[in-house]
């Protein structure tokens, strides 16, 4: 029989003996040299950079192709020595400065130029961005609002032939009401070097929710030559014309044979709409069960780092490629420098002319720009702590905010970390176990369709796991005709086969920045066995492999040749002789199987390579850049040139580059949106003789039970929970979250 405690039931995290929770996100109270640019560092460089005769730019309201405006700016991250030597050696603090990308349109030769502006607060002046030669050519700038030909292209297509389009597919591209037809997708055509002309194709939907998933068998390509456009070819009932009477006569006289789309009525209930449907599994609405944590969080922030149990680390949010982690701490101990999201692509294929260049390098729309609207409950815990990010881009005269680009909270997995049960009748009969619990810095990214969501998790025995788990609607075209390319997943629809491919920096500091790269090779070892001479034992033993150069260290997945990649310091030994490293697992493999060279394969040469380990220089600080789709045999950023100089990486600071990715071909399943089951990739730096046992053996959240035996028989057992109550006397505190999302709407949904 238990008994009930008279005890008081309170809020949970009300601990007054928890030294942690302490929450304090203001950087501009607790900056660091990783910091996000301030709103107070934001508004001195935009009122420095609108002042400047020289620089000579016109807000971007004002702004037209022909005028030189601010695209974004962000933190100019200060060379790894100089941050390193005001870390660990006290030295003074590097000064700051912010990274900024100008459309200088105006320019006798138009051009893109990359400056760095400081110092801040009070910035007096600028150099060119020294990573890329500059300036960048024109053709190649990103598109902004200003080129778009959208509204233009709807009204000159409506004229041509949107009486037909309105008979066939029941909605029309102009004064519409709600039955309207819409440009989709444009798939730019990269074959122009030309600083006027581009090349795309434009798809229409219907315009109902969700708009992609409505598809019609119509497409134009058309040449734009700055706001000025003409179409060239028309797709139309899965064939191509070249000229408009082609196409209306085409019409008439197949009118009564092509397939009509019936246009959506609005309901409830519409079919491919993201509102819920069905039966549902429970007869009566019944909440999910949810996490508490009784003491309260178990962490701390202070502006942005981050404290939790025997890690710490520092975050950032760069407005190119999103959530970056620096200065990675387990008791003490630099692991990593940086761990970063690189690029984010997707690349289709198809049939129809537009679905041969739906290829998607996500940086180019900016991945922190785009890491906002966190849900509580769906995409973080109700309890974790929400951060926001301040920006500087194009579309706003004043700081943008992203209240929550990211979150931090701590996960109770319900998996054991470890567990043992001792079994011997004679002695070691216990049981003993320890649950995994880790924190998790989370980002979602919704990049045009898809979301990514990307995690930095990590457990207490010094492991870190990175993860990326992708949702979001897929790109459905018009099914037309059987293909190998697709299923016809509902009616007159099909999802394009792709690759998602997800590239990431990880710049490995093991005790200090002179490491090596070496892999243990799992062979086959052949051995005589002692009971019989005539017979042979087969086993596998390892073979220690030291990569010497960066191309030895381009490493392709083989499943004949396994192997372990572990990176080390060969200066430090314990007293067995060996060397403390970090091995790299990477669960994510994916092969990209185009053929090197060819298409926008250039762009992302990372993708040869599962990992790849090269010198770490500052003339390479990323692998991609915004401007990789425009000339994809020439890109920006070529990263096998990282490889192919071949330095020498024995016992030097070295940097691993970590591709991941998947293919997926849609089903039915995949409407109306993807399920992220199925779609986590991950890669994990887990310690390699690093230290002297398992890290988390010291934590008390562990358990161990041993028996009682008296007189040989066993009469009750000993609990050993290290001081920490088993018993959960609180509650939850109240969520008045949908109170809050209803007064402050733009938190969730993006505001007009």
């Amino acid at each position: 029989m238990f008994l009930k405690e008279n005890v008081s039931i309170g809020v949970c995290g009300r601990n007054s003996e928890n030294p942690y929770g302490r929450i304090n996100t203001n950087e501009t109270k607790y900056p660091s040299v990783f910091s996000d640019l301030t709103r107070k560092e934001m508004k001195s460089l935009l009122n420095y950079l609108y002042s400047s005769k020289e620089l000579n730019l016109t807000k971007f309201r004002n702004a037209t192709l022909r005028s030189n405006y601010l695209y974004l700016a962000e933190l100019f991250m200060p060379s790894k020595a100089a941050v390193l030597n005001y870390i660990d050696n006290g030295y003074s603090k590097p000064s700051r400065e912010a990274h900024v990308v100008l459309i200088r349109g105006g320019d006798p030769k138009p051009n893109v130029l990359e400056i760095v502006v400081g110092p801040l607060p009070f910035p007096n002046g600028y150099r060119l961005f020294p990573y890329r030669p500059q300036p960048i050519p024109f053709f190649q700038r990103p598109i902004t609002s200003i080129e778009s030909i959208s509204r233009r292209l709807k009204k000159y297509v409506d004229k041509k032939f949107g009486r037909a389009l309105y008979e066939l597919y029941g909605g029309s591209l102009i004064n519409c009401g709600n039955k309207c037809l819409d440009v989709g997708l444009a798939a730019e055509v990269p074959i122009s070097k030309s600083e006027e002309k581009s090349f795309y194709w434009y798809s229409f939907h219907q315009n109902p929710e969700y708009k992609i998933l409505r598809p019609v068998d119509f497409s134009v390509y058309v040449e734009i030559n700055f706001k000025r456009f003409k179409i060239l070819k028309i797709w139309f009932n899965g064939r191509i014309f070249e000229k408009w009477k082609q196409v209306r006569d085409f019409y008439r006289r197949n009118k009564s044979r092509i397939k009509k789309i019936h246009f959506p009525e609005e309901s409830d209930n519409i079919p491919l709409s993201m509102k819920r449907r069905g039966q549902p599994p429970f007869s009566k609405p019944l909440r999910n069960p949810s996490q508490i944590s009784p003491d309260g969080k178990r962490y701390n922030i202070k502006g942005r780092q981050v404290t939790y149990m025997f890690w710490k680390f520092d975050i950032s949010m760069s407005i190119f490629t999103g959530l970056r982690l620096f200065d990675i701490r387990f008791k003490g101990l630099r692991i990593a420098y940086e761990i970063s999201v690189q690029e984010l692509t997707s690349f289709y294929s198809g049939y129809k002319p537009t679905e041969h260049y739906f290829n998607f390098f996500d940086v180019r729309i900016l991945l922190g720009l785009r890491s906002k609207y966190l849900e509580p409950g769906v995409d973080c815990p109700i309890d974790a702590t929400y951060v926001g990010s301040y920006f500087v881009d194009r579309n706003s005269d004043t700081p943008i905010h992203n209240e929550r680009s990211f979150c931090v909270f701590e996960l109770n997995t319900e998996m054991p970390l470890r567990r043992h049960h001792g079994y011997s009748r004679s002695s070691h009969r216990f049981y003993e176990g320890m649950v995994s619990v880790v924190l998790i810095v989370r980002t979602i990214i919704t990049a045009g369709n898809y979301d990514y969501i990307i995690d930095y998790i990590f457990y207490q025995t010094g492991g870190i796991e990175v993860k990326v788990s992708a949702s979001g609607v897929i790109i459905a075209t018009y099914h037309g005709r059987q293909n190998p390319y697709s299923f016809e997943i509902s009616e007159n629809l099909m999802g394009l086969i792709h690759q998602h491919l997800y590239h990431f920096k990880v710049d490995m500091d093991i005790k200090g920045r002179n490491n090596r790269f070496e892999t243990l090779d799992i062979e086959n070892d052949v051995v005589s066995s002692n009971e019989n001479p005539n017979s042979k034992i087969h086993q596998i033993k390892f073979a220690r492999k030291l990569k010497v150069t960066e191309k030895q260290a381009a490493y392709k997945h083989n499943f004949q040749q396994p192997k372990l990649l572990v990176i080390s310091n060969n200066n430090i030994k314990d007293k067995f002789g060996n060397t403390p490293g970090y091995r790299i697992l990477n669960t994510g493999l994916t092969h990209n199987i185009r053929p090197p060279g060819t298409g926008n394969e250039p762009g992302i040469s990372w993708s040869r390579y599962q990992v790849a380990i090269t010198k770490r220089k500052e003339s390479e600080p990323g692998s991609s850049s915004i401007y990789q789709h425009k000339n994809p045999d020439q890109p920006i950023v070529r990263f096998q040139d990282f490889i192919d100089d071949d330095e020498n990486i024995v016992d030097k600071d070295i940097v691993a580059w970590i591709t991941m990715g998947f293919y997926h071909i849609p089903t039915k399943e995949d409407l109306p949106d993807t399920h992220t089951l199925g779609t986590g990739q991950s890669f994990f730096l887990l310690p390699f003789n690093y230290y002297d046992e398992n890290p988390a053996m010291s934590s008390r959240n562990a358990i161990r039970i041993d028996p009682i035996d008296v007189k040989g028989q066993t009469k009750s057992v000993k609990i050993e929970r290290y001081g920490v109550r088993k018993d959960i006397d609180c509650i939850p505190p109240k969520n008045y979250y949908d109170q809050r999302i209803r007064e402050d709407p733009c938190l969730v949904v993006q505001c007009l």
